[in-house]
């Protein structure tokens, strides 16, 4: 995922890729690409070697923690957990060209401290009898508790001179679907509506076999779409069995996205799009359902834009049509991000979102709105430090009329 200290500026932004790397990047800020490219420091001679032979990589360690004194039930509520993630990409065809094809790798180990997973912070954990915050939405849905898994295991081809990609293989949809430059959760918003899909997306699992592909149809216009296997798994013990689900089962998660940017180097920071987005109903072994019990599909846009060197506005949200795989019905999220405030590498974000729940999954459409800020902070080249604040006004499963919910996450890379 992209530091945001490479978007200090539109100019400086598109300075730091190279063009190999940048020409047909349609990734998001969290693809393995834009997390490794971002990472600037010094690398020791082993790693210097290695990237003469095309191959990067990259390990960090992120941990979070989030605190309330507003659970549902009036008692105070607190959740952390980490995840450790290795990624990499090893450029082998065409390295010398604008036209590279890489295999690129991400593993992770997701794992909670507390009883409750920061995923279940929300309103996840009220389902099991613990008393969770009652807001219909998710906080840190990338801190769960699952253990190992495979997020990225594919091939990214580029074509046409970096002006067309295709990616076969074991994906996260979130790489390539409604990204924009503060989606990442690593770095950036911890409220999903936030982030990709602003809660209005039915989004499966990570880690799904997928074919998806991204072209720049002029130098502004531009297409993203991609098919994955709604049914997939990303635990290490399940990923593989993604052969049999996505070609006999033929239940897929699908979006096509067009958009408009300044130019390819800023796809996700001066932008606009419209991403359509559709998945199949999906149950679990139980017959209960996974996903969604309902076929699902939705529109979602987006627009930001640096109208400083520093500073980038955004709006977002999203409809969901038909189907109960969104956990809102419609959603509102306007902010803007503010990059170098106080050194270069540190970011502040602020925003406010308001959201109709989707009455197929919850049988209400009742309305809640949340403002969160985060000040993202780096010290040296390996470590950063981010608090949060959320006020949530009117959680939908909750007594509590408003949930101020405070939050610390750290972050070790090299």
């Amino acid at each position: 995922m992209l530091h945001t200290k490479i978007n200090v500026s539109v100019v400086l932004f598109a300075s730091l890729l190279p063009s190999a790397v940048s020409a047909a990047n349609f990734g998001g800020p969290d693809s393995v690409d834009n997390t490794i490219q971002e990472q600037t420091a010094q690398k020791r001679s082993w790693r210097e070697e290695l990237a003469k032979e095309g191959v990067t990589l990259g390990i960090d360690y992120n941990a979070v923690g989030f605190n309330s004194a507003n659970g549902s039930e009036g008692n105070s509520v607190n959740t952390s957990g980490g995840v450790a993630r290795f990624y990499g990409q090893w450029d082998i065809v065409g390295r010398d060209t604008q036209n590279i094809g890489s295999l690129v790798w991400k593993i992770e180990h997701r794992h909670a401290y507390s009883d409750i997973p920061p995923k279940d912070y929300a309103f996840l954990s009220s389902f099991s009898g613990k008393e969770s915050l009652g807001y219909i939405g998710l906080i840190q849905p990338a801190f769960n508790d699952q253990g190992g898994r495979l997020t990225n295991l594919y091939w990214k081809q580029r074509l046409n001179n970096g002006k067309t990609s295709f990616i076969v293989g074991f994906q996260d949809v979130t790489d390539y679907v409604d990204t924009y430059a503060l989606a990442s959760p690593w770095t950036a918003f911890s409220n999903l509506a936030f982030q990709t899909g602003a809660g209005t997306i039915g989004l499966p699992d990570d880690g799904l076999l997928s074919l998806s592909a991204g072209h720049m149809i002029t130098n502004n216009i531009y297409v993203v779409a991609g098919m994955a296997d709604a049914n997939g798994r990303s635990d290490i013990e399940d990923v593989f069995e993604g052969f049999d689900t996505f070609f006999n089962d033929n239940d897929f998660f699908t979006s096509v996205e067009l958009g408009w940017t300044a130019s390819q180097e800023q796809i996700y920071t001066d932008n606009i799009h419209l991403t359509y987005w559709h998945i199949d109903p999906t149950f679990n072994d139980d017959g209960s359902a996974r996903h969604s019990a309902l076929t699902s599909q939705g529109l979602n846009y987006s627009f930001s834009y640096f109208v400083t060197p520093h500073i980038m506005p955004f709006l977002r949200g999203g409809f969901s049509l038909e189907g109960d795989a969104a956990l809102y019905e419609t959603s509102i999220s306007a902010g803007f991000g503010y990059f170098s405030l106080g050194a270069q590498n540190n970011n502040l974000g602020l925003a406010i979102n308001w959201s109709q729940a989707n009455k197929e999954a919850w049988g209400t459409n009742d309305s809640q709105s949340v403002v969160e800020v985060f000040y993202n902070m780096q010290f040296g080249d390996y470590f950063q430090l981010t608090p949060d604040l959320q006020w949530i006004n009117n959680p939908l499963l909750s007594g509590e009329s408003n949930a101020f919910v405070l939050g610390l996450r750290g972050r070790i890379f090299i």
